[in-house]
């Protein structure tokens, strides 16, 4: 209930769509910025990058909470779930994975795309390990709303 005292109505698709498209439009916004103005030299580059980041994220937090605050329960404890189970199951399996192929030293089995100098790689990683944990969070998603329904 709300203070209203009317029941709390989900978002539903329309909610749905226009957080998706604010946000992709945040970060098209933010992502030509750092195209611009990234390769800015010394502290001005750095200003600019972080500012614009930051901005982004804020915006991003800000849409999490108006789209959070629009869901019903059951919704909020399948994503609650969902991330503690399946992302934390996602990082594990992606942490082996990287940390095997890192401790053992088979940089071949990489693919070329993940880049040859350290930061190009760690940078990777860190994309591969958000994949795993966004992958673990789906699954666990669906097998909560299918063990729920």
């Amino acid at each position: 209930m709300n203070p209203s005292g009317k029941p709390k109505r989900p978002l539903g698709l329309k909610g749905y769509v226009v957080t998706l498209a604010g946000t992709a439009l945040v970060a098209a916004v933010a992502g030509a910025s750092s195209a611009i103005f990234g390769e800015l030299p010394g502290v001005l580059g750095l200003t600019v990058t972080v500012a614009t980041l930051s901005a982004a994220m804020a915006v991003g937090l800000a849409a999490c909470l108006w789209w959070w605050r629009g869901i019903d329960e059951a919704a909020r404890e399948a994503h609650n779930w969902a991330w503690w189970w399946g992302g934390s199951g996602g990082m594990a399996v992606g942490g082996v994975v990287l940390l095997t192929l890192m401790a053992r030293n088979e940089a071949q089995l990489l693919p070329s795309s993940f880049g040859s100098n350290p930061t190009d790689i760690f940078v990777s990683g860190m994309m591969a390990l958000g994949l795993f944990q966004l992958a673990g969070y789906a699954l666990a998603w669906a097998g909560w709303w299918l063990k729920h329904r």
